[in-house]
């Protein structure tokens, strides 16, 4: 296990990741890695899913934990007596919205659950059939393996054996559409960057963004992605939460300027007073 720099040598992790093509289709894939410690007499096991499409990354990075989760179960099952000593179980994801201190942790899931899957606004949280396998896997695993079954952020740069199994598993030939998002509008992109730190952002600053996703979330709100298409973040993309009428007048592959009205932890809202702009006399999605 030499991609870590701290380590807890008597744990069992499972490093769980996603990859995605912004295509037409949002083809992705997801890879796991199974690393056991030291006193296990186990060499490490590599797996691959794909190709999944209509989803998004975030459903994506969803399913590769719940994937991890089964990996483990079968895993107790299959080597019993070589698994007996262990007490702990690490999921890894480089998604930090996704670990056990944010979306992921069992309390908030089961609030959640008992508020009718609504957080304490009463806006439907995002994805919450997937966040239900998570805490029913979880649950079996521990009362089967009588594990502590964590799911912890891991950066990115300790991933490289489990990242590039992801981006692999997007060129699998079978297609699997069982997390596909409904309601969800995708257009190709033209940059390949990460997503913004909202801290960086300030209300009332403009941006140039390109449109490419749009994913009706319920409760007549829709998650409107877009590439900021110039200044200092250029590239980086950014989410933008939009009631129904908004989300009529902002059309994928259409580039826009947009005045920031709330910046939240990983979303904003704007004005709107929305501009076109149109590139040599065209659009985007015309060039």
């Amino acid at each position: 296990m030499d991609y870590h720099n701290k380590i807890n040598p008597y744990a069992l992790y499972i490093h769980c990741d996603a990859a995605m093509d912004y295509d037409s289709k949002n083809s992705g894939g997801i890879g796991i890695r199974i690393e056991f410690p030291d006193f296990v007499n186990l060499e490490p096991i590599e797996k691959q899913f794909g190709k999944y499409v209509g989803a998004n990354i975030e459903r994506l990075e969803l399913e590769a934990i719940i994937k991890g989760l089964n990996e483990a179960l079968n895993l107790f099952e299959a080597y019993p007596e070589e698994l007996n000593n262990i007490k702990i179980i690490i999921i890894t994801t480089d998604r930090h919205k996704l670990c056990d201190q944010e979306r992921t942790n069992p309390y908030t899931i089961k609030s959640w659950r008992s508020n009718n899957w609504c957080n304490n606004n009463g806006k439907k949280i995002k994805n919450y059939d997937l966040l239900e396998k998570i805490d029913k896997a979880r649950k079996k695993l521990s009362d089967r393996s009588y594990c502590r079954v964590h799911i912890d952020y891991q950066r990115r740069k300790f991933r490289k054996k489990v990242d590039k199994l992801a981006k692999g598993a997007k060129d699998i030939s079978l297609v699997n559409d069982s997390i596909a998002k409904k309601g969800l509008k995708i257009g190709w992109r033209i940059f390949d960057g990460p997503e913004i730190n909202y801290n960086s952002l300030k209300e009332n600053e403009e941006y140039l963004v390109r449109i490419f996703k749009k994913d009706d979330v319920g409760n007549y709100q829709w998650e409107i992605n877009c590439e900021i298409f110039d200044g200092e973040f250029v590239g980086r993309t950014m989410k933008i939460y939009s009631d129904n009428e908004l989300e009529r007048q902002i059309h994928r592959q259409h580039i826009y300027k947009v005045k920031l009205q709330k910046v939240y932890k990983y979303y904003v809202l704007i004005y709107n007073t929305i501009e076109e702009v149109l590139i040599d006399g065209k659009r985007d999605s015309e060039t």
